[in-house]
């Protein structure tokens, strides 16, 4: 009987959390936002790199749609994109069912170094935020999150020295 009462107590301890197939932790699940995307962020970085990749894209006071990129850089890279950029994310986010996200990914065992990451899209009525340490979710999930910073990646590649915004600085972010 103290078995069942140990074993039932420790369930209901974990019962924010489930584990997938892989003994990763995954604990709270995002909702479905409603409305268009206005915003999305993603950080790569290691325990002693960051960032080793990021991505952001916001609207600026006079409508102009920002990318904001680093790659193994300390500055941030601002270039003007095209008006949809933020319609494909939200394409994107909706046709690989990023909502589906848990808000956070762990290993069973805690380690103190490696890698670290954080998606965050933003929509007129909610959002969906995940990361994780050294820990992600199944690789079609995370496929979507690639999909996205593979197109921001093509936007930064198609940006001309016209499409420049100038460099935010690592402090100042």
């Amino acid at each position: 009987m103290k078995m069942i009462l140990t074993f039932s107590s420790l369930l209901a301890l974990l019962g924010l959390c489930s584990r997938n197939s892989f003994g990763i932790i995954e604990s709270g699940k995002n909702e479905k936002p409603e409305g268009k995307a206005v915003s999305y962020q993603y950080s790569y970085s290691g325990t002693m790199a960051y960032p080793i990749n990021y991505f952001e894209v916001s609207t600026l006071e006079d409508g102009t749609i920002q990318l904001g990129y680093s790659h193994d850089d300390n500055d941030i890279h601002l270039v003007r994109v095209h008006e949809d950029a933020l319609k494909k994310i939200e394409e994107m986010a909706a046709e690989y069912k990023l909502h589906k996200l848990a808000e956070s990914y762990r290993p069973r065992a805690e380690v103190l170094d490696g890698y670290g990451w954080h998606v965050y899209i933003g929509y007129e009525n909610g959002s969906i935020s995940s990361g994780g340490s050294n820990a992600w979710p199944s690789a079609k999930l995370y496929s979507g999150v690639g999909a996205i910073n593979n197109y921001l990646d093509s936007l930064k590649n198609a940006a001309t020295p016209a499409d420049s915004l100038g460099l935010k600085h690592h402090q100042d972010y």
